[in-house]
């Protein structure tokens, strides 16, 4: 697929604590820096992705106190990245709207911004650019663009997307009716069920044009804040630090409730290439090689006489004899042991 690429800036939002894969993701050193997966980071597989895509502009939004760590990781892959820094923690609603308003200041107001979570996992790159590519050519027609993939379990750790009209009989391309947030198990049953719902991916791609006039409309406030916090900001060569004040005056919220929820302009295009926001022990297990026994490991990790378990050991020495279907994991912060039914509970313990 040909599609002109030069006008769009891929955002990455490159945030949050990851709780949920204590004790290795702690706020200092959040899950998408760790490197679980063929030794390289959630953040660094998700340049490569974008790289892949052939997509030459990346900014990235991130706390001002992951800076260094941001800087290390992409120069070791030797990507030229833009900087957008937060000085306080807001949400998915006011990042973006930075990263968009910084964006039209540089660039105008007609083109294109893509959108991207950097703590993902998803194993097919040539489906993923695809997908990206088609939905850039969506967003050109003035919709805001967001993909639903395919649920293959009724799982209550990620959000959905309701489906309405089709607006392509030779793609799978709809109205979004509804966003709904995790659910409960019972009501994720349902959604699989009648076959009109999908997990919602996060990512968002779009006209930097429609977003201003929708955030103008939806969240004026959020993006009040955010260009104040961009003209009061600090801008030095590739790196702009955002006013702490006036940053820190937008209402926290998340995107989906602040403008994606209310907007009449969201296209769905459902996508089926693997994808998972390893948002806790048991999807780090589910993306880990197996045994025979179903066992996946990590680090200094043996696992004897036992099923359906995983162990990660980092940089200490961890054997597990005789368990089934537990989560095992260890490291100079502590250790977390839990049924791997219950893995996601973690966070209700921070």
């Amino acid at each position: 697929m040909i599609v002109d690429l030069t006008d769009v800036h891929a955002v990455l939002l490159l945030g949050g604590g990851g709780t949920r894969l204590w004790p290795l993701s702690t706020d200092a050193h959040p899950k998408q820096f760790l490197k679980i997966f063929g030794g390289k980071s959630l953040f660094q597989l998700t340049l490569e992705r974008i790289k892949a895509c052939q997509i030459k502009s990346i900014y990235v939004v991130t706390n001002q106190k992951y800076f260094d760590i941001a800087v290390m990781q992409a120069h070791i892959l030797e990507v030229k990245l833009q900087f957008i820094l937060e000085p306080i923690r807001r949400d998915s609603a006011p990042a973006i709207a930075a990263a968009v308003a910084a964006i039209a200041s540089q660039t105008g107001s007609e083109s294109i911004v893509a959108v991207f979570p950097c703590d993902h996992l998803i194993a097919d790159t040539s489906l993923f650019c695809e997908a990206v590519k088609d939905a850039i050519g969506v967003s050109r027609s003035g919709a805001l663009v967001t993909f639903g993939i395919y649920p293959t379990a009724p799982s209550s750790e990620y959000g959905y997307i309701q489906k309405g009209l089709r607006l392509d009989s030779a793609r799978e391309i709809y109205r979004a009716v509804s966003f709904k947030e995790k659910p409960i198990q019972e009501d994720a049953l349902t959604y699989i069920a009648s076959g009109d719902y999908y997990w919602n991916s996060g990512i968002f791609i779009f006209r930097v044009s429609k977003f201003e006039n929708e955030a103008s409309i939806h969240m004026p406030q959020i993006w009040n804040a955010v260009r104040h916090a961009i003209e009061d900001g600090e801008l030095t060569e590739n790196v702009l630090l955002l006013s702490k004040e006036a940053f820190g005056a937008a209402e926290k919220v998340s995107i989906d409730y602040a403008l994606f929820e209310k907007s009449h302009s969201v296209v769905l295009l459902t996508r089926n290439f693997p994808w998972s926001d390893v948002g806790n022990w048991a999807s780090i297990y589910d993306a880990l090689p197996h045994d025979v026994d179903g066992n996946a490991r990590g680090g200094d990790a043996e696992i004897y006489e036992s099923r359906n378990t995983l162990v990660y050991a980092d940089g200490i020495r961890v054997i597990a004899l005789g368990v089934h279907d537990l989560i095992i994991v260890a490291s100079a912060d502590g250790v977390f042991v839990a049924p791997k039914g219950r893995a996601a509970d973690v966070k209700k313990l921070f």
